[in-house]
């Protein structure tokens, strides 16, 4: 059998490969803050090493050493091999023994450490790349989100469209335990062969405000005050973990409309899309929305815009308005 080499695998291409090799370690140590690729490679470390459910053994938090030695030193039952699952020990936080995982080779048992936090300056850590596989789960691409998407759209017989992963992500962040989840909705909204698109995103998803601050600026946009009253209706009527506060929707409108503007002095001087996301920092989705909705106003029309709210704005906090009537306002124009 080849060697194992220890230490810390850098990509999930590499981790992929290493498991497909079928030469495993002895102790893997999974960490980062993307639950998704921790929850993923657990499981298929799983599969390759332990014959059954029955040979498994799983600590959560900080573990009793003593026991978890007599089961790293105990026997397995019906089967050769035995698995040792330590989630969020908090061993690598700090100066700890892990000489517990020594002397695993030959005797059939693993350890797997799923951890949320290391400090790659401890001994522990230090020790376990000595010893053992290590692999940071860090948050995924934005384009590598898009094809998992898009990959588990297609299995469920459903097209997910570009313009709707982009809103997903820009909606709902780059969790991707909870867009799977949405997207689990969403497949069952949608009928088998259907386009999920992005009408279904705003109907299904708990899209965060400054997502749905896009509809409304949209539908001001487009001069349709109708929607534009109801969506925000919707931002300061909804339930309480959803809802924006009157000031602060009016807030996150008048940045919206000083990023239009923005985002139209750029177009007009020949700026490209790729462009304003250098010079701005934003993300694709929310500047092709800027430049879509931007293009439906002049700079003059976008400067009273952004003074008006701004002085509503005022108005609020002087107490001269109802905030309410101050976002019926600024909506209407």
């Amino acid at each position: 059998m080849a060697d194992v080499v220890n230490g810390e695998i850098k990509t999930v291409a590499e981790m992929k490969a290493h498991l497909a090799s079928g030469v495993f370690a002895c102790a893997y140590l999974l960490f980062g803050e993307e639950t998704y690729l921790k929850d993923l490679y657990l499981g298929r470390l799983k599969k390759a090493l332990s014959d059954d459910s029955i040979n498994i053994v799983t600590f959560t938090g900080d573990p009793d050493i003593r026991q978890l030695e007599d089961e790293i030193n105990g026997i397995s039952l019906f089967g050769d091999k035995k698995l040792i699952i330590l989630r969020d020990s908090g061993l690598f936080k700090k100066a700890s023994d892990i000489s517990f995982i020594d002397g695993l080779e030959g005797t059939g048992t693993s350890v797997v450490f799923s951890e949320s936090e290391v400090d790659r300056r401890s001994s522990a850590f230090k020790a376990f790349l000595k010893s053992g596989v290590v692999f940071e789960c860090k948050r995924a691409e934005e384009a590598d989100i898009k094809k998992l998407l898009a990959s588990e759209a297609k299995a469920a017989g459903r097209i997910l469209t570009p313009d709707a992963a982009d809103m997903m992500i820009n909606g709902l962040g780059s969790d991707i335990t909870n867009l799977l989840c949405e997207l689990e909705k969403l497949i069952l909204t949608v009928p088998e062969g259907g386009r999920i698109e992005e009408k279904h995103v705003r109907s299904v998803c708990s899209l965060s405000v400054s997502a749905r601050i896009f509809d409304l600026t949209d539908a001001v946009s487009k001069k349709d005050t109708g929607n534009a009253l109801k969506l925000l209706r919707s931002l300061i009527d909804g339930n309480e973990k959803d809802r924006g506060s009157s000031l602060g929707v009016l807030t996150m409108l008048s940045r919206n409309w000083e990023m239009l503007l923005k985002t139209k002095l750029m177009l007009e001087e020949g700026m490209r899309e790729s462009d304003i996301q250098r010079i701005t920092g934003q993300k694709p989705y929310p500047v092709k929305k800027q430049c879509e909705q931007c293009r439906r106003f002049t700079v003059g029309e976008l400067e009273q815009r952004l003074k008006y709210t701004m002085e509503l704005d005022q108005a609020i906090k002087s107490g001269n308005i109802d905030d309410t009537l101050a976002l019926e306002l600024a909506v209407a124009g």
